[in-house]
C-alpha cells in the first residue's frame, strides 16, 4: 500500500529522506517489513511489505531510482521501466549488520529505452533473471543463480556491463559485446565469434554446451576447465585471446584451446591457486588467492589477477550508505522538530 507521497520540505534533502526510509526497512528487518522508496525529482514516494517493489516499479517512470531495504521481494511480471534499482546488498554482513535483498521468483526484464540504461547495485537474483530487450545495462554487486534470455531469436541484450557480480548460470544466446569487471561467471553458455564477451580481472570456467567457445578476450583473469569430458573439439577457439591468465585445468586439455595467448601460466588444481576453494561454486565464495599466487603473478597493470586486482577490487558491499540503525521519536517536538537518530554503513566500513 502506498504510505507517503510528498514534496521534500526544508527540513531534510531528497537523499537523506531516501537515507531515512531505507534505515526503517533495515528497523523493520526483524518483523519482515520489506520497504521501497521511489524518488522521481524532488518527490519521494514510500512502499510497504513484499509487494513494494511491484508497486514502486508500477509507479515509476524511466530514470526513477527505487531503493530497496534487506528482506524478500515479489517481482512484477516484467521490469519494463529505465530505472535505477538499489538494493541492500547480496549476503548477511555479520561486519556491517546489513541483511540481503532479494528477488523471489524469474525476474524478466525488457526494457526499450535505447537513451536511459536500467542501472542495478545490490540486489540478490535467487532464481532466473532473463533478458529480452536491455540497451547499456549495468549491474554492479549484484548475484545471479541463472541469466538466461526469454527466448532466441527475438531477444538482445547489448553492450552489458556487469562488476562485482557472482554468477552461477550464463546463456550468451542473444547477448553482445558483453563486459565482466572483477566478476564470476561459473557456468558460460553459447559464447560465439558474434557475441564479444570482455573478461577483466574476473573468473570462468569453461561450461559443455555442445558449440566450441568463441568471441572471448580475457584480461588478468582465472580460466578454467576442469572436467575430462569436455572433448577437444570443445574448446576455446581462435577467435578467443587470453592476455596474463591463470589456466586451470584438472583434466587432458588445455584451457585456452586454440586461442591465442600472451603472459599465460597453467595449473592443474584448484588449490595451486586458491586458499580454500576446491571445486564446489557457491554465490558468497569468495575465491581468495593463495598469496604466492596473488603476488607472485601479477596482470598487466601490476596488481594480482582474478577478482580482486585491477581498478575494480571485487566487494559485495554496495557503493553507496546503507542503514544498519535507524531510531526515530514517536512524536516531534512542540515546535515541529523531529528527533532522528540513525547508523550508516559506507563501502569502506
Amino acid at each position: 500500500m502506498k504510505a507517503f507521497a510528498s514534496k521534500i520540505g526544508k527540513a531534510l534533502s531528497a537523499a537523506l529522506f531516501v537515507l531515512l526510509l531505507v534505515a526503517v526497512g533495515t528497523k523493520n528487518a526483524l518483523a519482515q517489513t520489506q520497504v521501497a522508496t521511489l524518488q522521481h525529482g524532488d518527490d519521494i514516494s514510500v512502499f510497504y511489505g513484499t509487494n513494494a517493489f511491484v508497486e514502486a516499479h508500477t509507479a515509476a517512470v524511466d530514470g526513477d531510482i527505487v531503493t530497496l531495504s534487506s528482506g524478500s521481494f515479489t517481482v512484477p511480471s516484467s521490469i519494463t521501466k529505465a530505472i535505477t534499482l538499489r538494493g541492500a546488498g547480496v549476503v548477511n554482513d555479520t561486519v556491517a549488520g546489513t541483511n540481503p535483498t532479494i528477488f523471489v521468483g524469474e525476474v524478466t526484464i525488457n526494457v526499450s529505452n535505447d537513451s536511459i540504461p536500467i542501472q542495478v547495485e545490490g540486489i540478490l537474483f535467487s532464481n532466473k533473471m532473463m533478458y529480452q530487450t536491455m540497451h547499456n545495462p549495468k549491474f554492479t554487486r549484484c548475484s545471479f543463480n541463472v541469466i538466461t534470455n526469454v527466448s532466441i531469436g527475438s531477444n538482445t541484450m547489448n553492450n552489458a556491463q556487469f562488476v562485482n557480480c557472482m554468477i552461477k548460470d550464463f546463456n550468451f544466446t542473444s547477448a553482445s559485446g558483453t563486459t565482466l569487471l572483477n566478476s564470476v561467471v561459473w557456468n558460460p553458455t553459447y559464447i560465439t565469434s558474434s557475441h564479444t564477451v570482455l573478461l577483466y580481472n574476473s573468473i570462468m570456467r569453461l561450461a559443455y554446451n555442445g558449440n566450441s567457445l568463441g568471441g572471448l578476450s580475457a584480461f588478468n583473469s582465472v580460466f578454467i576447465r576442469d572436467n575430462n569430458d569436455y572433448n577437444n573439439g570443445f574448446t576455446p577457439q581462435a577467435t578467443c585471446s587470453f592476455f596474463n591468465c591463470i589456466g586451470i585445468r584438472t583434466g587432458t586439455y588445455s584451457p585456452f584451446g586454440n586461442a591465442y595467448t600472451s603472459g599465460c601460466i597453467t595449473k592443474t588444481s584448484y588449490a595451486a591457486v586458491f586458499k580454500t576453494f576446491t571445486g564446489t561454486f557457491s554465490l558468497e565464495e569468495p575465491f581468495i588467492l593463495k598469496d604466492e599466487i596473488a603476488t607472485g603473478f601479477l596482470g598487466s597493470d601490476g596488481t594480482q589477477v582474478g577478482i580482486y586486482g585491477g581498478f575494480m577490487p571485487y566487494s559485495n558491499r554496495p557503493s553507496y550508505m546503507v542503514l544498519k540503525r535507524c531510531n526515530v521519536a514517536n512524536r516531534s517536538t512542540i515546535d515541529g522538530k523531529l528527533s532522528v537518530d540513525i547508523e550508516v554503513v559506507t563501502e569502506g566500513e
